[in-house]
């Protein structure tokens, strides 16, 4: 029998480990938030109005400032750790999560430029556990809901991503990827001449990426032996994604969706087979 508790604390154990590595990251490169950084406050306040900045932004400035950052993701460092020892059900568990949850929504105030899909992921999987296990209102009926949820937000973010790249000339004739790894930001030297040199290749991994993605979703719905071609297949792109790109973000924020997606199909399956 699969018990929501524990599919549930698998989600957040793995996510916490990558919010670990990129708090880590973050305080490593606090500088980039002092006034003559790349996301200074300074010119990260402009997004917001001037009464925006006047009323409830006005609270956060000195805490937006690299020193004020440091102590921030320090905090969520410590958080993290403690959600190692104490179970999401559990009231300090619950407590950890939701200041978590806090300090996720308080520091992207000061980072939306550099954020992406992975820390809307997070973002989503943090509230979503947070709200399921409250303890006043915490049942095993919420916490499936809560699951089920997170295994279709992620299916949907395949499947979305699939087809925006099917529509993409770039992408159909499979020279994207290789486009992508000659990228400064993204980019890969070895990748980039191993592409070049074989073509084929190219086309093969944008075909790939296109279809496992638009077809991500029948991982719910197959026997589990076929729906685990998906999840490897899911596994082996991000680690390679995070190997050659940098983007190891992603690799824990969509491995964290994985236990909620093996939840629902193993429920799927008990009815159509």
């Amino acid at each position: 029998m699969i018990l929501f508790n524990d599919i549930s604390q698998t989600v957040l154990l793995i996510l916490s480990v990558g919010l670990l590595i990129s708090t880590l990251e973050y305080l490593k490169k606090v500088q980039i938030f002092s006034p003559n950084g790349l996301l200074s406050w300074n010119v990260m306040q402009l997004k917001w109005t001037k009464h925006d900045q006047r009323s409830f932004l006005k609270p956060f400035f000195k805490l937006f400032s690299a020193s004020g950052l440091t102590v921030l993701f320090s905090i969520r460092c410590l958080l993290i750790i403690g959600l190692f020892f104490f179970p999401l059900q559990s009231p300090i568990g619950w407590a950890l999560i939701s200041l978590l949850g806090a300090s996720l929504l308080i520091s992207s105030l000061a980072t939306y430029y550099g954020s992406d899909g992975s820390d809307q992921m997070s973002m989503l999987i943090i509230i979503t556990l947070i709200v399921c296990n409250l303890p006043v209102l915490a049942s095993s009926k919420l916490r499936e809901i809560g699951l089920w949820f997170i295994a279709l937000q992620a299916c949907l973010s395949y499947a979305v991503a699939g087809i925006a790249k099917l529509v993409s000339a770039e992408w159909r004739s499979g020279t994207a990827i290789k486009d992508v790894f000659s990228t400064k930001t993204y980019g890969s030297k070895k990748a980039t001449g191993f592409l070049k040199k074989y073509p084929v290749a190219n086309r093969f991994l944008c075909w790939n990426v296109i279809i496992m993605e638009s077809i991500f979703p029948l991982c719910l719905f197959l026997p589990w032996e076929f729906a685990l071609i998906f999840l490897i297949w899911g596994f082996i792109f991000h680690f390679f994604t995070a190997v050659i790109m940098g983007l190891n973000s992603f690799f824990w924020a969509f491995m964290a969706t994985y236990p909620a997606i093996y939840f629902v199909n193993h429920q799927m399956s008990w009815h159509l087979f």
